[in-house]
């Protein structure tokens, strides 16, 4: 039985029906409002750190500089400083270390601060030519404009999400094989240059806090020197958000070190909270109740010191940065790689006839008799093995978040917030899960065997197909071989780029539901002249396939493509 049929554009698949359109926007306005919200505030930052750049640099005298124990729960420390400067002939006092400054979190930082900015010393600060009596000592860091970018992977997840639902469904187009194709890729080369960008410097503004300085600092401290210490103060803080309450590790500790006393409230580098107030408990009493303390001092800057080194488990942290930065390059360096045509030359059609048989044995190698073994195009251990680096990506990221959902319900105190954000993340990770189940199964389906007696098939020629199927034949309940010819079509609109798809060209070879018949046999393939040979350009694709497949009830199917070649009619 042969059929002929033509099958519009597959691409770009959108909701059907106005109600599916909607919940999927909804979903995607998530994105776009929460990164737009974040932008706004990141971008107010940044513009406050560019405006302290003209400030007037001023000499200052520091007038008192101590440590202030407030006894806060969130920023428990504070350095408390005044200073004198002059300004336009008049003298003013001022009393701000940094804008926004209420404290610290560690006491570690609030001594350093003391110690750089002692009573007396002579030093310069910033001064508010508008307003001179606003002055801060340090100005605020233009850092933050480096996390500009993360917001916006989000912004544009979101922007781009609603826009591909919502667009108007072009009509599908294929361009003549043999037509002139002129491909106008710069523009969008740049887009997807400046997407990926996105996230390549989100992931890098990133690698540096979370990744590279906690991982340096550990490899550092292998050197630092034991020193006993003695535990002032010993708590479980409490964080409060919107999405439930986090805890942290909180120790003061002092020791002397070369015949000075130093503080310290450093537990280990990454710091931070999360959900799970008994094991924090635990950390916390434990120190409190040992006999003889220790801490490790850094030789080079004696009040830097840290009760918990060397690598454990909450640096595994620090990796999340990385698939941001891989991805970000990654489709930098493979969106850099495509070639463009420009000019006269892409009015060149680029056709080229069907490859030679030494070009085909890339698909396919010699069998017995000068016949040739055809290779699947995928076999099951590939698809399992992509199945597997996909879910194990994508589940890495979202369990980093899951684990503290969870944490908060097995706490009482659940994060409503992040829970509805997170569960269309966990769904996906779940159906990734599914998919690794099933292309594991199917690695156990019946194996075919498929030969041909000739490496290509000319127009209007014939050739012969043998089969064989290797396992457990009798599971299948149908089996069937179908050779089917397909077009796929490249083409820009706007910045835009569509790949249209349709089988011109099909032809069920074999069918049958007998296991007998299923495991081996063979049958004779008969091309017409008038259909269209294999061949690939920039724009266009002619491709044939050899498509296996096996109904098993309640199991996987067989399901294998061999891509054969069709050479132009001979003379």
């Amino acid at each position: 039985m042969i059929r002929f049929r033509h099958r519009g554009s597959t691409g770009g698949a959108k909701p059907t029906g106005f109600v599916g359109k909607l919940g999927a926007s909804l979903f995607f306005f998530v994105f776009f409002a929460m990164g737009s919200l974040f932008e706004v505030f990141i971008v107010r930052e940044f513009a406050r750190a560019v405006g302290q750049r003209f400030w007037t640099r001023t000499p200052c005298r520091i007038v008192q500089s101590k440590i202030e124990d407030r006894n806060d729960n969130e920023e428990p420390c504070a350095f408390v400083v005044r200073y004198e400067y002059a300004y336009g002939g008049q003298t003013y006092e001022g009393s701000s270390y940094r804008r926004n400054y209420s404290g610290s979190e560690n006491y570690s930082k609030a001594q350093r601060l003391a110690q750089q900015y002692f009573s007396g010393r002579e030093a310069t600060c910033y001064v508010n030519a508008k307003n001179p009596a606003d002055a801060v000592l340090e100005r605020d860091s233009l850092l933050v404009g480096l996390v500009l970018f993360f917001p916006l992977i989000f912004v544009a997840i979101g922007a781009g999400g609603i826009y591909f639902i919502w667009r108007p469904e072009p009509e599908a187009k294929v361009e003549p094989l043999a037509a002139p194709v002129v491909r106008h890729g710069r523009k969008g080369r740049h887009a997807m240059v400046a997407f990926f960008s996105i996230f390549a410097i989100a992931g890098l503004g990133m690698l540096y806090p979370l990744g590279i300085r906690p991982i340096a600092k550990t490899l550092d401290a292998r050197s630092w020197i034991e020193t006993p210490c003695k535990v002032l103060r010993g708590q479980v803080r409490s964080h409060s958000s919107d999405d439930g309450t986090t805890y942290s590790v909180y120790l003061l500790y002092e020791y002397e070190f070369e015949g000075r006393l130093y503080k310290s409230d450093r537990y280990d580098f990454i710091g931070g909270s999360s959900s799970g107030h008994s094991r924090k408990a635990q950390v916390v009493e434990q120190y409190k109740t040992a006999v003889a303390p220790v801490c490790y001092v850094n030789p080079k800057k004696p009040a830097e010191a840290i009760l918990k080194r060397g690598f454990h488990a909450k640096l595994l942290f620090a990796l999340f940065p990385l698939p941001f930065v891989c991805i970000g390059l990654g489709g930098i360096y493979f969106t850099l790689r495509r070639k463009t045509r420009t000019g006269s030359e892409a009015w060149k059609p680029r056709m080229r006839a069907a490859p030679a048989q030494s070009e085909t044995l890339s698909v396919l190698h010699a069998g017995e008799g000068g016949r040739v073994v055809l290779k699947p195009r995928h076999s099951p251990v590939v698809k399992f093995l992509g199945a597997v680096l996909i879910a194990a990506f994508w589940n890495g990221i979202v369990s980093v978040f899951l684990v503290e959902v969870v944490a908060g319900f097995r706490q009482g105190n659940p994060r409503w917030g992040m829970t509805l954000f997170m569960t269309p993340f966990v769904l996906i990770g779940i159906g990734l899960i599914a998919l690794i189940v099933y292309q594991f199964l199917a690695i156990f389906n019946p194996r075919p065997r498929l030969e041909l007696s000739s490496a290509s098939i000319p127009l209007g020629g014939a050739a012969e197909l043998s089969w064989r199927l290797f396992g457990r034949v009798s599971r299948i309940g149908q089996f069937a071989v179908t050779l089917r010819g397909s077009e796929e079509a490249t083409y820009r609109r706007g910045t835009d780029t569509r790949t249209d798809r349709s089988t011109f060209y099909e032809m069920e070879l074999y069918k049958t539901s007998s296991p007998a018949e299923m495991a081996s046999g063979q049958v004779g393939i008969i091309l017409p002249q008038e259909t269209m040979h294999s061949f690939e350009a920039d724009h266009n694709k002619i491709v044939w396939n050899l498509e296996v497949y096996g109904d098993i009830p309640r199991w996987p199917d067989v399901k294998e493509s061999f891509k054969i070649t069709v050479a132009q009619a001979a003379g």
